[in-house]
């Protein structure tokens, strides 16, 4: 290999190395590691931090190739759709605490995009396959804030960046480091600890707050979709509020992933089970006879009653 070329490949892994979702991770997973040690909400075995660790590590890779790709495009969407019709530059936000606001508006809108995407990965079957690899973590802990599927990632400026750039024109956050704050948040608000901010609740989301959004529990269905902001979930009716003590376990029923390949396949194969259970064939309309032809065999159909329930099944109901 050429001089040239490993030079390209070392330039490759420095990028992905010191990409903001590495550090991130490298700086408060052993400190949120320590934490789920001491207060954990439920007990989390060795071999799957192990496999969090992993997926992490593979992820992060698979991302580092992507990226430049998933950025430039993003940039040209952005360039042509952003037409900032709401300015929210104009406010003097200068020096640190000029940084912080400007932290706290772009997060609040991102929030409320994020939430409305959020609610349709839920909503949509087809959509729903790309997320279930984030919601199948049977324990639940900081590490499955990066437990999200690239399929996920590739769909987000559509819902996400590209509206936003459209509506508004964000203040820029002087201070770099302060535009991590929200994505390390996540570890946070997934961490497997005991923590809720009692009467403060409705100012952030919590880490038992967000537990409920991943609980395998009915009563918890579609509930907590927010990012950050508990607002938007009282404003658009999808609201939880945890009991003291209630940590729930979470997951998917029916869903286990135990391996990195099973990880990647899980979107494949959700759409695969999904055109298996659907039938394609077009019912041609039904003859006189009362009988339906449909490729090429004669079905019998029984006739409807005024109520429009078959009648076989109106008489078994009696």
């Amino acid at each position: 290999m050429a001089f040239s070329e490993l030079e390209l490949v070392w330039n490759h892994v420095c990028r992905i190395v010191l990409s903001d979702n590495v550090l991130m991770t490298v700086l408060i997973v052993p400190v949120l590691f320590m934490a789920e040690r001491f207060w954990s909400a439920r007990r989390v075995s060795a071999d799957h931090y192990c496999f969090g660790l992993s997926f992490f590590a593979v992820n992060s890779v698979v991302l580092g190739i992507l990226a430049p790709t998933i950025n430039y495009w993003t940039a040209i969407g952005v360039q042509a759709f952003g037409y900032g019709l709401i300015d929210l530059r104009s406010f003097g936000l200068n020096g640190l605490t000029g940084s912080f606001v400007a932290l706290f508006v772009s997060t609040f809108v991102l929030d409320f995009f994020y939430y409305w995407f959020h609610r349709v990965l839920h909503s949509n079957r087809i959509l729903w396959q790309t997320h279930l690899l984030h919601h199948s973590d049977e324990n639940m802990n900081m590490l499955t804030a990066q437990r999200g599927h690239i399929f996920e990632g590739l769909m987000a400026p559509f819902f996400i960046t590209f509206p936003m750039a459209v509506l508004f024109q964000l203040p820029a956050i002087e201070i770099a480091i302060l535009a991590l704050l929200p994505q390390a948040y996540h570890f946070v608000s997934h961490a497997n600890i005991r923590l809720s901010y009692g009467p403060l609740w409705w100012l952030i989301i919590s880490p038992d707050y967000h537990r409920i959004h991943h609980s395998i529990e009915p009563k918890h269905r579609d509930k907590n979709f927010t990012n950050w902001f508990p607002i938007w979930d009282i404003l658009f009716g999808t609201l939880y509020r945890p009991k003291p003590c209630e940590r729930p376990v979470t997951g998917v029923n029916g869903t286990s992933v135990k391996s990195l390949w099973q990880a990647y396949k899980l979107p494949v194969c959700g759409w695969r089970r999904m055109l298996k259970s659907v039938d394609l064939r077009v019912p041609r309309p039904a003859t006189q006879s009362g009988r339906l032809e449909r490729m090429g065999h004669a079905i019998d159909v029984a006739p409807i009653t005024r109520n429009g329930m078959n009648a076989s099944l109106s008489d078994g109901n009696n």
